[in-house]
């Protein structure tokens, strides 16, 4: 392909999907503001400790993870918390749009905007803190061994908002998008990825086991109606 055809298909696709690169950037800007509009806009009346019923659900059932806790297994799994979590968002985004996948960037940009949406009312109104925090059987291990790690967090993440767990939401959303594309190298990163990222956050006393079915749960819902929307968005152009 000539140069001067890829710079067209390039700009042809910028523009079929401008909306849908601006609406993650709206999100990411909601996501960092949170912890912010949770303090000073929310009124303290209006929450409802969701802990007490995410305990009355499993009990303590999360501390099994903790049964072995290793310093080399704790370095692990909060570098495998931290940069498999960004490497699935941000790599979806740039395979997706180099390769010019119009279809799934769509539907990824939709899928990782509403996760956010769907969770943030549970994030502001049902707050679950992280079971780390929580239970006396089990230990948030990542902000124990790095405080630093923990004060950077804390000031965009005021660790209440565990349920649903977007970590594993998001992960996942980026497996199901990519489980049917040529890309193997990619896709046998996040067939890795997704059950490491599922252990870590409950090794690590972040989220509770209800946290991560009801993130994959979410991620399910937001993939069909990303599907559903950019396929009747098509019928419609047609």
């Amino acid at each position: 392909m000539s140069t001067s055809k890829r710079v067209a298909k390039g700009m042809q696709f910028a523009r079929e999907c401008r909306f849908y690169f601006v609406l993650p950037l709206l999100v990411f800007v909601l996501y960092l503001a949170q912890a912010s509009i949770q303090r000073k806009v929310m009124s303290p009346s209006l929450y409802y400790d969701g802990t007490a019923v995410i305990e009355v659900i499993e009990s303590d059932t999360v501390h099994i993870f903790q049964s072995a806790i290793y310093p080399s297994l704790t370095y692990l799994m909060s570098f495998s918390y931290l940069v498999i979590y960004i490497c699935a968002v941000i790599i979806t985004f740039v395979i997706l749009a180099y390769y010019q996948q119009t279809l799934l960037f769509k539907r990824f940009s939709l899928m990782f905007s509403l996760n956010y949406l769907i969770a943030f009312p549970f994030f502001m109104l049902f707050n679950v803190s992280i079971a780390g925090a929580s239970l006396q059987t089990v230990h948030p291990l990542m902000y124990e061994q790095f405080p630093r790690i923990f004060a950077i967090i804390k000031t965009i993440d005021p660790l209440d908002n565990c349920f649903p767990s977007l970590h594993v939401a998001m992960v996942f959303s980026a497996f199901l998008i990519m489980r049917g594309t040529e890309f193997k190298r990619y896709k046998s990163f996040l067939y890795l990825g997704l059950p490491i990222i599922v252990f870590s956050v409950l090794y690590l006393g972040i989220h509770w086991i209800t946290d991560v079915f009801a993130g994959m749960a979410l991620s399910f819902l937001t993939y069909y109606i990303a599907k559903s929307f950019c396929e009747s968005s098509a019928v419609q152009q047609l």
